[in-house]
């Protein structure tokens, strides 16, 4: 069974007002993206938070520069998927960005999630050939994209226990109790790489 790359698809909102530069747009994208990369799904706290992330030019500014300041062109990424995709683009249009099995979808358009997924254990896996393209392009094989998403889900998840069992009246169990203030320590450790600086 495979789980959608994205936790939640992004969408980039429709009125943005034209700004000077592209870097200005950074905080809309940011929201727009729900504070994770576009293409990988990685929360942006685990590269530093805003100021770490990158915007990536879906169609790349060194090819097509008239769209380097549109808003619907850019998108909020980790700085490993911007680097890998670089200004890679399968021709001479803006508009095509698939020429046969190779070239790019944009993560805010539905069909992105036919050609990438994650397995169980949250792997990112290619579907189809495209997605395979993206997938080694992207370098969506590192095993830290699974890692920060083990981690994402085994907070939330320990988040829920931690309340059920406050609810029910943990307190008298003392192996419970050991067992949520360890998880409490864990992530207090863990927030030391989620910064937002």
């Amino acid at each position: 069974m495979y789980h959608s790359i994205h936790s939640a698809i992004p969408k980039r909102r429709a009125n943005v007002d034209v700004k000077a530069r592209y870097s200005s747009y950074k905080n809309e994208l940011r929201e727009d993206f729900i504070f994770k990369c576009g293409y990988c799904d990685t929360p942006d706290h685990y590269s530093g938070g805003r100021r770490g992330f990158h915007i990536d030019h879906f169609a790349p500014k060194s090819k097509f520069q008239n769209l380097s300041n549109t808003y619907e062109n850019l998108i909020y990424c980790c700085p490993i998927c911007n680097i890998g995709k670089s200004n890679d683009w399968p021709g001479t249009d803006p508009a095509i960005s698939v020429i046969g099995d190779k070239g790019f979808v944009d993560p805010c358009d539905p069909a992105y999630h036919s050609h990438l997924a994650r397995d169980f254990d949250g792997k990112i896996i290619p579907l189809t050939p495209l997605g395979n393209y993206i997938h080694k392009k992207l370098r969506l094989s590192l095993k830290r994209r699974q890692v920060c998403w083990l981690l994402d889900r085994m907070e939330k998840q320990l988040e829920l226990l931690r309340v059920a069992l406050e609810a029910k009246g943990y307190n008298d169990n003392i192996g419970v109790k050991a067992l949520c203030d360890l998880q409490a320590e864990y992530f207090k450790y863990v927030g030391f790489i989620k910064r937002d600086e």
